[in-house]
């Protein structure tokens, strides 16, 4: 991924979230920038681990997201009818805020795409992947409606869930019934990572 490809996603990514027409975006824009976010990798080992990497990994799961639309939204338009536009480019694009400083690149690791090598730093705020998410978007100014808030915090499904904690259980399921966006980001997430960005050397 030369400097031009990710210069060219960069200005797609922007221009999506300047698209849903946010009171004050440029401000997060400028935070978004300082937090390096558009320079992280989307994992330490594993996809996307290049510089730009989690930035390509969020329009990956836009565009599945909306892929996902097309093709459901003719069975269920009243599901669809409640999920705007603007609300998926938010929970898509942004789902993973907290990886923007959580990976830190080894001294002499390679720089090809997929062949970076990676460690992690969780900083001074350790708490959970998607509710860290979350607490950092607020943090830098984005105001968020609860489906968003939800989709974002619940994007890696049950995976996010601990089994003995029967509270988080019910927290993950209300939030599916309660906002179908749940759903659709943590669909996408799964595609964007586990077909889209599959290494071909993983395929059987």
């Amino acid at each position: 991924m030369d400097k031009d490809e990710l210069k060219k996603h960069k200005e797609e990514f922007l221009g999506l979230l300047r698209s849903t027409g946010i009171e004050d975006i440029d401000y997060f824009i400028a935070e978004l920038e300082k937090s390096g976010f558009f320079t992280a990798p989307a994992s330490m080992n594993g996809h996307m681990c290049y510089e730009g990497g989690l930035m390509i990994h969020s329009l990956n799961v836009y565009y599945a997201a909306i892929k996902l639309k097309e093709v459901f939204a003719p069975m269920r338009p009243d599901i669809f009818d409640k999920i705007s536009d603007e609300s998926i480019i938010v929970a898509a694009l942004l789902h993973d805020m907290c990886k923007s400083n959580l990976y830190f690149r080894k001294r002499d690791s390679r720089y090809e795409m997929g062949q970076a090598q990676y460690g992690s730093d969780y900083g001074n705020l350790p708490i959970g992947h998607g509710e860290k998410s979350v607490v950092m978007l607020l943090q830098m100014g984005l105001g968020l409606t609860d489906a968003e808030i939800c989709a974002i915090r619940w994007h890696m499904g049950a995976w996010s869930v601990n089994d003995c904690d029967a509270e988080e259980k019910g927290n993950f399921r209300k939030a599916a019934d309660l906002y179908p966006l749940v759903s659709l980001i943590q669909l996408a997430d799964t595609a964007a990572a586990g077909i889209i960005e599959r290494k071909y050397t993983t395929i059987n």
